[in-house]
């Protein structure tokens, strides 16, 4: 029995299975997409992150509160830091004056906006797509419409 005559038969629709080998190619191209964006974010900002050649500073000297400097200084006995670790936390989270806080490319943003637009156009169609195809499968073809051919298959 068909799922139409299934659906109509019962009155209750049953959507289409995707097969396990197309659920194990889908979890398996996501976390694809997910190593290779964490792994290329990662590698860009290693990369155009400036080397520091400076001596570290002592904690004493650093731009911090008594009790950070404690603190620092307790990882720092158990060996979950070294000094200069510290230093490049400290000079990562040392506010910067004026523009250099956050800078901002523009063309980078418009290009981040482009995806973004491009994308939410593309789930747009694809959803009204789809979105017709279940009230076909659930109610049929409306009436003076041909059916949609199968691509030859019988």
């Amino acid at each position: 029995m068909s799922t139409e005559a299934v659906a109509s038969a019962t009155g209750h629709y049953v959507p289409p299975k995707q097969s396990k080998r197309g659920q194990v190619f889908d979890s398996v191209f996501i976390l694809a997409l997910l190593f290779a964006v964490l792994f290329g974010v990662t590698y860009y900002s290693n990369a155009a992150a400036a080397p520091t050649t400076a001596k570290p500073k002592p904690l004493a000297q650093l731009p911090i509160t008594q009790t950070e400097r404690q603190q620092y200084q307790r990882a720092i006995d158990e060996g979950l830091v070294d000094l200069k670790g510290v230093n490049d936390q400290v000079a990562a989270s040392t506010p910067k004056s004026g523009s250099k806080q956050y800078p901002i490319n523009p063309l980078a943003l418009l290009a981040t906006f482009g995806v973004i637009a491009g994308y939410l156009v593309f789930v747009y169609l694809m959803s009204f797509r789809e979105y017709r195809e279940v009230i076909r499968e659930r109610f049929g073809s409306p009436p003076g419409s041909s059916p949609p051919s199968d691509g030859g298959a019988a």
